[in-house]
């Protein structure tokens, strides 16, 4: 018995190492027909012209541009002696922010709250006091703080689905999840639940006494 247990022992202890030898050799043939990674160098410029802007909140927007090497030497520019112009505009042509940078690639934070309007960006360069656009960017539309109010029919609409009063005002205001931090939309937030608090009472109490007089 003794001298079996001895050769199930041998015989798994050769099997274990014909196993290791043969996966060693499977694992080797991988490693030298891995193929090798690509490498890809992120180029610091594309040189293309390219102007975007990106709202990020409320009161934040980020604005990104390139203008290229081409675009420059056909219009004489020499950022060395030169600043680039930019300009926020609406739809309806009213300027409403503006910055400089000497950079031809480069990034902007704007600071500044425009309300539920169409605004872009151009991007120029100021000759004998007149702005010469170079490029623009895409639309966007901006945050809106306006809260309409749900008509009768629909608030009681909203209610018999279950609605509570928190989830019928996210319904009624623009770009809600972007703005509840604001201040002015926590205080209109409360006297909308005040309001709905009473109309609530109103119609319970109406309910109660029409009740009565049916008995």
């Amino acid at each position: 018995m003794f001298k079996n247990s001895e050769n199930l022992i041998k015989e798994s202890l050769e099997n274990e190492n014909d196993f290791s030898s043969a996966t060693h050799v499977i694992d080797n043939l991988v490693a030298v027909n891995k193929p090798k990674a690509t490498e890809y160098k992120i180029p610091e410029r594309y040189n293309k012209d390219t102007l975007r802007i990106i709202l990020v909140n409320t009161e934040k927007y980020f604005v990104y541009w390139e203008v290229s090497d081409k675009t420059l030497a056909e219009k004489s520019i020499d950022l060395n002696k030169e600043k680039l112009y930019f300009k926020v505009d609406d739809i309806n042509g009213d300027e409403l922010y503006s910055f400089e940078s000497s950079l031809a690639l480069g990034d902007y934070y704007v600071n500044s709250e425009f309300e539920n309007k169409d605004i872009f960006v151009k991007a120029g360069v100021i000759k004998n006091g007149e702005f010469i656009e170079l490029i623009s960017s895409n639309v966007i539309h901006t945050f809106s703080s306006k809260i309409n109010f749900p008509s009768q029919e629909e608030y009681e609409e909203l209610l018999k689905k279950g609605y509570s009063w928190t989830e019928i005002i996210r319904t009624t205001i623009e770009h809600f999840d972007m703005g509840t931090s604001s201040a002015k939309y926590v205080q209109e937030l409360e006297r909308l639940k005040h309001f709905i608090q009473e109309e609530e009472k109103d119609k319970f109490s109406s309910s109660s006494f029409l009740g009565k007089s049916n008995d």
